[in-house]
């Protein structure tokens, strides 16, 4: 576990350079998946794009990559993206913003990318209907985009997000007390006392508790806001801020599927290398997600 002095001190020099570079070479990625790099609204990126999608796409999906904010990158989860669960079956295409980060870059940097990428494949594609997603930081960011759309929506007339995918995300920064940090420390891999010195350096001069970034603290949600479909392990640290999460939408009447893995932890589809027994709980996410698309699809229909 990487000391909180070190993510302050070297995450430029030290941790950032190995995290944020890495990528998944060609050869590991599914054969019916092109990957491809674009920049949109200024921001430089990866489409994960289905081979027999040259003719037709149902759906785009920005995906905001997790990572604490501060760390990994679109290379880090071409894995991830490139299933054909996703892209193909849904016949949708996926843009992977790589959003500045901190330190240089907190609070409301990168969530300013990932809208900017949203805002323009929204307003080039009318025809289609265009979803956000994120694993962890980045379904904080998902969220926090398909909430401004809802605004957009109101004063612009921009169509609002056709739908919110949602992993393990990470909603209330301010968080470091509640029973599930405790109860499965010795489970999941993200260290407490770390957490806390990354939300700190993404929030920068803002308060923790602040909604813009920790949404789980919003008091109302919109009337119009889009429908969500969310998973998360049952034994991960962010089990409790999650499951307010889950209320919070109920209260406010939001659509809402969910499905959660027992006994998995934090983020576990895009592990599904390391151990054996991920892999079909992993295909399990990776059909419900599709699904979720081709519902909301063929309702449009």
């Amino acid at each position: 576990r990487v000391p909180p002095w070190l993510l302050f001190s070297g995450a430029d020099q030290f941790v950032k350079p190995v995290t944020n570079n890495f990528a998944f070479p060609s050869v590991t990625l599914p054969s019916r998946v092109t990957v491809e790099q674009d920049t949109v609204g200024g921001v430089p990126g990866e489409w994960h794009i289905p081979e027999d999608a040259n003719s037709h796409v149902d759906n785009l999906l920005v995906w905001a990559h997790g990572g604490g904010f501060m760390f990994c990158s679109p290379g880090t989860h071409r894995l991830f993206l490139s299933r054909s669960e996703v892209a193909e079956r849904s016949q949708c295409a996926i843009f992977c913003p790589n959003y500045r980060k901190p330190p240089k870059h907190p609070f409301p940097e990168p969530l300013s990318d990932v809208w900017k990428s949203y805002e323009v494949l929204r307003s080039r594609n009318t025809q289609q209907d265009v979803y956000v997603g994120g694993d962890s930081a980045g379904g904080n960011l998902a969220l926090e985009v398909a909430r401004r759309a809802c605004a957009e929506q109101v004063s612009t007339h921009l169509q609002k997000v056709a739908g919110v995918l949602l992993l393990s995300p990470w909603v209330d920064l301010a968080d470091n007390t509640s029973d599930s940090w405790f109860q499965y420390e010795e489970v999941d891999f993200l260290p407490r006392q770390q957490a806390r010195a990354v939300a700190k350096i993404y929030a920068s001069t803002w308060p923790l508790e602040d909604p813009a970034i920790s949404p789980v603290r919003h008091e109302t949600w919109p009337s119009n806001f889009p429908p969500v479909h969310l998973e998360y392990g049952g034994s991960e640290v962010f089990r409790d801020q999650i499951e307010r999460l889950v209320d919070a939408l109920r209260e406010n009447r939001v659509e809402l599927s969910m499905h959660l893995e027992e006994g998995q932890i934090h983020c576990y589809p895009l592990l599904d290398f390391l151990a054996p027994q991920v892999p079909e709980m992993s295909e399990g996410f990776l059909s419900r997600t599709a699904n979720f698309l081709n519902r909301r699809t063929f309702e449009k229909r």
